[in-house]
């Protein structure tokens, strides 16, 4: 039975003030840092948008053909391959785009498609995926991600991997293993879909290859977006479809669902990656981040708190803590909630409980190195005394 819990991206300002003067620092993950983007880019994309001629039509389903050209062009850089414009799809984020793979799959298999999802994993993703008529089989994560070899054991449809960033608990797939679970997929008949959330923020370690980059039997279905690079609120995200009946089964599923990003949008978000302005605002940002991971792990390096693990900060947002002790999540979460700061417990991203022990998700990517710091002091203070009271 699926549970509700956090997901990647809660609706929530990163700031907010409390009504006794307190102020909260939002550290719940989900959140950039939105307001870094120069604004002469942003009002640029935006003039842009309100220039673009008005026309008696309908949108295009699959998305306005120049945002997909130049998404082709960024995967290009960014992530190693290029594909057909044709198979470039327009999202209402995240979710919508694995809803609409779903809703594909099933209507190619003439029943519920069955999905091995990653547990701990992204929760709200999973939720879409029932919305859309799919059962979920839950599958361990270990330190290389999806345990290849209980998957192997499992029979489904399609399989979602986070594989460049696992989220919440941040392992990388290894090369070797990529290959491995693609070449199980080829063999099985599986669908391999690749959840590329957040590949664009790597601050430890060598750039890891795509899954669709790798792929030479059209077994990926790759998704990307906005919410973390930009602003969640924009609600846009792409999907790739390999070349056959898969990618047939979600082209048509988009098709009959129509469009579902505003034109506006679409213009704004082409215009920031034609002209340069969305890799530039990435540089700024990844400097930020970078600093604000290393701000992190110089702090729990000498936090005093016996057998605390950070985690996930090769990449991406958030910091996965851990630590051992009777101390949940959740009634840490509780503790430093009282003290103003706001993170969101591990157990909430599982559907098997405590395969992942007790912990919290604390984003990073909207605070100030002193809110930073400030959230740190409260976390770490309400994990020693949640661990005293419960020894």
């Amino acid at each position: 039975m699926q549970r509700r819990g956090s997901s990647r991206a809660p609706a929530v300002v990163p700031t907010v003030v409390t009504g006794v003067g307190r102020t909260t620092v939002d550290c719940r993950p989900g959140i950039p840092a939105v307001t870094a983007i120069s604004e002469r880019d942003w009002r640029a994309a935006w003039r842009a948008a309100a220039d673009a001629p008005l026309r008696n039509a309908l949108s295009d389903p699959a998305g306005l053909p120049a945002l997909r050209e130049q998404l082709v062009a960024q995967l290009g850089l960014a992530r190693g391959f290029t594909p057909p414009v044709a198979q470039v799809v327009v999202a209402a984020g995240t979710s919508e785009a694995l809803s609409l793979v779903a809703e594909g799959l099933r209507t190619r298999l003439g029943r519920a498609p069955r999905f091995a999802v990653e547990d701990p994993g992204y929760r709200s993703g999973h939720r879409a995926l029932t919305s859309a008529g799919a059962e979920l089989m839950a599958v361990p994560v270990g330190p290389d991600g999806i345990d290849l070899a209980v998957l192997a054991r499992t029979p489904v449809d399609a399989v979602l991997v986070s594989p460049t960033h696992q989220y919440p608990l941040g392992s990388v797939m290894p090369v070797g293993r990529r290959r491995a679970l693609l070449a199980h997929a080829a063999a099985t008949g599986t669908v391999v879909v690749e959840d590329d959330y957040d590949s664009e923020f790597r601050h430890r370690g060598s750039p890891v290859p795509a899954l669709a980059a790798l792929d030479t039997d059209g077994v990926v279905v790759h998704l990307g977006g906005f919410s973390k690079t930009l602003d969640p609120r924009l609600r846009c995200a792409y999907v790739v479809v390999p070349s056959g009946p898969v990618g047939a089964a979600v082209l048509a599923a988009r098709t009959a669902r129509g469009a579902v990003v505003a034109e506006p949008v679409q213009v704004a978000l082409a215009h920031l990656l034609r002209t340069g302005a969305f890799r530039r605002h990435l540089g700024r940002v990844r400097r930020d981040y970078t600093h604000r991971r290393e701000r992190i792990a110089v702090r729990l390096a000498t936090s005093g708190v016996p057998g605390l693990e950070a985690r996930a900060l090769t990449g991406g947002l958030h910091a996965v803590l851990t630590w051992p002790g009777p101390a949940t999540g959740a009634a840490v979460l509780a503790r430093a909630a009282t003290d103003g700061v706001l993170v969101a417990d591990l157990a909430d991203y599982e559907t098997v409980r405590g395969r992942s022990g007790n912990g919290v998700v604390l984003g990073y990517g909207a605070v100030t190195l002193p809110e930073l710091d400030r959230a740190l002091d409260v976390v770490l203070a309400a994990v020693r005394a949640t661990n005293s009271d419960r020894g």
